[in-house]
């Protein structure tokens, strides 16, 4: 399906699950006014839709109208704005049953393969030179900004809007080895620094003139020192993932899934990884994160001793 297609694809299926939220579904009415609040969304409702598509629809439609529904849902994750009753890991293990399309393990490869790349990101601003001197148009600071930032999202493996919460003095002005946050549902739990992000974060602040609490503040001319929204930094990341030719779909939420996967990978237990990441239930980890390093590890094996058809005829005779 080529892309044009597929985007025609999901439209259609994004539609269909409104319409049948405002038909079927107990917390819309056909009285709600497009576009539909995604706010209300329940996991239930989504395996409802899916249950409704599989009776009523073609395999295949019901396929790429799930595709269409969990996309948007994991792009509402992406922002920090998914509903609190959704759980992916939930419809993750659902969609597994019945994928007809694409082998699961294809499609987790890929994106994992994709992820691989997020560590140039934070190269790429390191990397940058720096302007001797700030500039009528904020240059240095903005480019120091975008260093710490970019590194203390990879230190901490944080959600994007749990970053760009955080105050000065949260961070001991890049001192603190940790800072104490209250992420999603309201859960304390403890970021941490390591040594690179303190670095970045002291030469970022360091040339800061302004009053403004807010660790990460918006440079351009007319912000007037605002704290730096999330689509500041969404584009802050964008423009390094455009500059370095990698993947068009990575974003400033893939340091998350990147450094899950890397610290499972080199022995971290899966439970200290749930703490890092704020996970409520170790299952939402696992659910997430266990198919990649499955596929990881039964490829090392076949790697060590896969034998050519040719070569097992030999060894019997």
């Amino acid at each position: 399906m080529n892309s044009e297609r597929t985007e025609r694809a999901y439209r259609a299926g994004l539609r269909a699950f409104a319409d049948w939220l405002q038909v079927h579904g107990p917390h819309h009415s056909r009285k709600d006014a497009w576009p539909l609040s995604p706010a209300p969304l329940k996991t239930a409702d989504v395996l409802a839709f899916r249950s409704w598509l599989l009776a009523n629809r073609a395999q295949a439609t019901t396929t790429t109208y799930v595709a269409a529904v969990l996309s948007y849902l994991h792009f509402l994750d992406g922002i920090d704005e998914l509903p609190e009753g959704i759980q992916l890991g939930k419809l993750a293990q659902q969609r597994k049953r019945r994928r007809v399309e694409r082998n699961q393990a294809a499609s987790v490869v890929d994106l994992d393969e994709a992820r691989q790349a997020m560590p140039q990101v934070v190269g790429h601003y390191n990397n940058m030179p720096l302007p001797p001197q700030n500039d009528a148009y904020n240059r240095r600071l903005s480019l120091l900004r975008n260093r710490a930032l970019v590194n203390l999202l990879y230190s901490t493996a944080a959600r994007l809007s749990e970053i760009l919460a955080l105050n000065r003095t949260q961070v001991g002005n890049g001192r603190s080895q940790t800072a104490t946050i209250i992420g999603k549902g309201q859960r304390p739990r403890t970021l941490h620094i390591m040594p690179y992000a303190q670095k970045a974060i002291q030469a970022y602040l360091q040339e800061r003139t302004d009053s403004n609490p807010a660790l990460f503040t918006s440079h351009s001319r007319n912000a007037g020192g605002a704290r730096l929204t999330q689509s500041g930094a969404h584009n802050a990341v964008k423009k390094a993932v455009k500059a370095l030719r990698l993947e068009p779909s990575l974003s400033a939420h893939d340091f998350r899934h990147y450094r899950a996967t890397q610290l499972l990978r080199d022995g971290m237990p899966l439970e200290v990884v749930q703490e890092l990441l704020g996970h409520a239930d170790v299952s939402t980890t696992r659910s997430i994160y266990a198919p990649v390093l499955g596929v990881q590890l039964v490829r090392e094996w076949l790697d060590n001793v896969d034998m050519a058809p040719e070569t097992a005829v030999q060894s019997k005779s």
